[in-house]
């Protein structure tokens, strides 16, 4: 078992690193044909093997503060995981559908009845070539959170659909929770007020206000680390880049009754072209908030969601971090 908390880079690469970062994400979101490729690659790729001995996994879990009590959000990622068990790791839970069950019921087992897990589960259509485009759009989109489908990992799609799990209503970036905080967590996050998917009214605010731990299991947090809106979302009106929310429309189905709402999001294209999380990965670590390590071959970060909600106020007070030269993107809608 394994842990890193620092990472120092000197300015001038880092800017190097940043600059390098900017102009790959120009690339590639300007190339249809170059995003085609890299998919089918991926596609055809097999993920990495990681395997770790069950207990030990637990046990570096608990070290983290993933123990009785707690708050813990988790992400996940189950593709090429295997988790051994027994004295000779003879039992081996190999399938996607067997580790992702495993993994639920022992976050469960670690937080206890008197903690909350939570995991996100961002909507299916999220990921769909065209769902971008529907937000001029005279079709909405229809979020129905005891069926839609969650397209972020099959450990979380299994988690909500446990018994005593609550799903949120806001329709993008949708949370699940379980436990004591679970409704606290994820009341009135849809509201006539247009709300945000990370702002005042959302679980993830709320999370990171009580200090919450939030981990991944099987892929880096970095990348995935959604709390980075949270800042920029709780100042709405008063963050800095021009026409960075959008209204969106959706269809939410609540208890078998549909109801129309109007939500507020920011637009895809700043995400595109100018968040450069390899910097943000840099920050985050050099500033001893996020933690990398691993246990056996399987990756495990965390990181306190107060500390990440803290540092972002902190930076983007007078300034659009970690969106780096936005302008740039305003010119090109």
């Amino acid at each position: 078992m394994s842990g890193t908390s620092s990472l120092k880079v000197p300015a001038w690469k880092d800017w190097l690193l940043l600059v390098a970062e900017r102009l790959s994400r120009q690339v590639y979101w300007s190339s249809p044909r170059l995003r085609s490729w890299v998919r089918e690659r991926r596609g055809r790729a097999r993920p990495a093997a990681q395997v770790a001995d069950r207990q030990q996994l637990k046990q570096f879990l608990r070290q983290v503060g993933v123990s009785e009590g707690a708050l813990v959000m988790a992400h996940t990622s189950v593709s090429g995981l295997k988790l051994t068990e027994g004295p000779d790791r003879e039992q081996v839970h190999s399938t996607p559908a067997a580790v992702a069950k495993q993994l639920v019921d022992d976050l469960l087992e670690l937080v206890g009845n008197t903690g909350t897990l939570v995991m996100p589960t961002h909507a299916r259509y999220q990921s769909e070539e065209d769902y971008d485009l529907r937000a001029d759009s005279d079709r909405p989109v229809v979020y129905d959170p005891e069926k839609t489908l969650c397209g972020v990992g099959l450990a979380n799609e299994l988690f909500w659909r446990r018994q005593g799990v609550q799903r949120s209503l806001h329709p993008y970036n949708t949370l699940a929770a379980c436990g004591p905080l679970a409704a606290e967590l994820l009341r009135d996050n849809l509201n006539e007020f247009k709300p945000l998917p990370h702002g005042i009214y959302s679980g993830y605010y709320r999370f990171c206000q009580k200090g919450g731990l939030v981990i991944s299991i099987g892929v880096p947090l970095g990348p995935y680390l959604t709390l980075i809106h949270v800042a920029e979302e709780v100042r709405d009106r008063d963050w800095p880049i021009k026409d960075f929310f959008e209204e969106r429309r959706y269809i939410v189905r609540v208890d078998g009754h549909d109801q129309t709402c109007v939500v507020r999001q920011h637009r895809v294209a700043y995400s595109m072209f100018c968040l450069c999380m390899r910097k943000v990965r840099r920050d985050l670590i050099g500033e001893g908030i996020l933690h990398e390590g691993s246990v056996g071959t399987v990756r495990v970060d965390w990181a306190n969601a107060r500390d990440v909600f803290d540092y972002f106020m902190s930076r983007n007070e007078k300034s659009t971090y970690p969106y780096f030269w936005p302008r740039l993107v305003w010119k090109r809608r």
